[in-house]
């Protein structure tokens, strides 16, 4: 790696350590990042480019800029991976973050990104993601029903499919009445979102924002995945800081009821089970057990994930009386 760095940006390279899970170095007061983007092609990664561009001429803090290769290209390639160069300036750790408070700026200057959309675009495609994802999944159940013999995490995988399947199909229902009777305001236009949002996205030892990680979306998108996530890392205390979180939020951006409803119908969509079970799949053989326990976990905690989903609408009471969300009959 130290040569092809050298080889494709001219930089000596005197030792490489590993931060936040990456390759890295680090020159005068300079940190730099490797980073494999095996998830983007060469236009996607365009598109990353200018949104980290806008956001730095924005002032948005602690934003990783992409370094260009001798050739001018945004990437390289070594052993058929795909890797970018990102660096940014040594920070000091940030003092007293408000996720909230710090996301809504973050989506506020996003909102303002002057260029078309194309390849990282995700707004308003939900409904064709979710559905094609949950017919490939379905399909793949099919078959491990009718396939002997199964491994534990299979017989588990078979048997809890259809629940997952339901709460999937009243996800993408719940969408689609939501797009038709919605009413979009000027905060449902699109902007910079994180591909998933968590609670340590922000607070990991790299103190900083990757722009490989970002897509276009409606900012609802970070919202619902930094809540399912504190349900899974804070649970006693997901309620309290859910409602903390979306207080923050909307402190600096009032939200739209437009919004709270697609926050709740991506809760209601099992990504987290959907991840998993794709994941164990794809993982190597020496990962696949730290996947049949997330599996576990997650089974678990579905009544008390159905609690969470049911307390949403109780916050929302309590944050604004203006809204009112229609409800999901069993979930009562």
């Amino acid at each position: 790696m130290k040569s092809t760095i050298n080889e494709q940006y001219g930089i000596n390279v005197q030792e490489i350590t590993k931060m936040g899970g990456f390759d890295s170095f680090r020159m005068h007061r300079t940190q730099f990042l490797i980073v494999p983007i095996p998830h983007l092609d060469d236009e996607e990664l365009y598109e990353v480019f200018y949104f980290s561009q806008f956001m730095i001429e924005n002032r948005e803090p602690y934003i990783a800029s992409m370094v260009l290769t001798k050739q001018n290209h945004l990437s390289f390639e070594k052993d058929s991976m795909k890797y970018v160069l990102l660096k940014y300036s040594n920070v000091s750790k940030r003092k007293g973050i408000q996720h909230g408070r710090d996301l809504a700026i973050f989506h506020q200057k996003a909102r303002a990104f002057p260029y078309q959309v194309t390849k990282t675009n995700r707004i308003g495609q939900w409904k064709n993601l979710w559905e094609k994802r949950l017919d490939q999944l379905e399909s793949f159940w099919h078959g491990k029903v009718h396939s002997q013999p199964l491994n534990r995490f299979e017989k588990i995988f078979v048997e809890s499919f259809p629940y997952y399947l339901g709460l999937a199909e009243n996800a993408i229902q719940y969408l689609v009445d939501t797009e038709i009777d919605g009413e979009p305001l000027p905060i449902d236009s699109g902007t910079i979102c994180h591909h998933r949002f968590f609670y340590r996205t922000w607070n990991d030892e790299l103190n900083v924002k990757l722009p490989t990680e970002w897509v276009f979306d409606h900012g609802s998108r970070d919202i619902a995945e930094y809540m399912r996530d504190l349900f899974f890392e804070k649970q006693s205390d997901a309620h309290s800081l859910s409602y903390r979180f979306l207080e923050e939020y909307n402190r600096i951006t009032p939200l739209s009821p437009f919004s709270y409803r697609l926050i709740y119908s991506r809760l209601l969509f099992p990504l987290h089970y959907f991840e998993c079970i794709e994941n164990y799949y794809l993982a190597a053989e020496d990962m696949k057990q730290s996947y049949e326990k997330r599996l576990l976990l997650i089974l678990e905690r579905s009544g008390q994930y159905e609690k969470f989903l049911k307390g949403y609408t109780n916050m929302l009471a309590m944050n604004t009386n203006r809204i009112v969300l229609p409800t999901v009959e069993w979930l009562k």
